[in-house]
């Protein structure tokens, strides 16, 4: 017997992370960034808000931009991750800061990063150190 409810079929949108790794910190600095590739499955855009490390004491998302022949880094609120599609965040583009880094990060060590979705989702990533480079 039909009840006259309707049902509702939830989209899923499934966000993982791949490549991910995090630049050994200076000597003496308690920050520094993390890159990956975020990739969606999901016919919906999705976009990270927010994260936290367990290395750090803040993660934010921030973006390099050229002003005036200088590259500049910046704190944005959100990165989108499109429908059916990957953001890069790497070097010298978008990317993820972790600042008040608790201990020395050694080539061979692995982070764990947790990225919040806009609609909720966590997305967990496990990143490994790699030794000092140029951006």
């Amino acid at each position: 017997m039909h009840t006259g409810a309707s049902t509702v079929l939830a989209q899923t949108t499934v966000v993982t992370a791949r490549d991910a790794w995090v630049r050994e910190a200076p000597a003496g600095r308690a920050v520094t960034g993390m890159f990956l590739t975020v990739q969606n499955a999901g016919a919906t855009t999705r976009t990270i808000v927010s994260g936290k490390a367990s290395v750090g004491d803040t993660l934010e998302l921030h973006e390099m931009k050229r002003d005036g022949g200088m590259m500049q880094m910046s704190p944005v609120k959100s990165i989108a991750v499109p429908a059916n599609g990957q953001v890069e965040l790497r070097p010298g583009g978008l990317h993820l800061m972790l600042f008040g880094l608790k201990k020395p990060l050694v080539p061979g060590d692995t982070v764990r990063v947790e990225l919040t979705l806009d609609d909720g989702t966590r997305v967990p990533v496990v990143a490994t150190v790699r030794k000092m480079g140029g951006m």
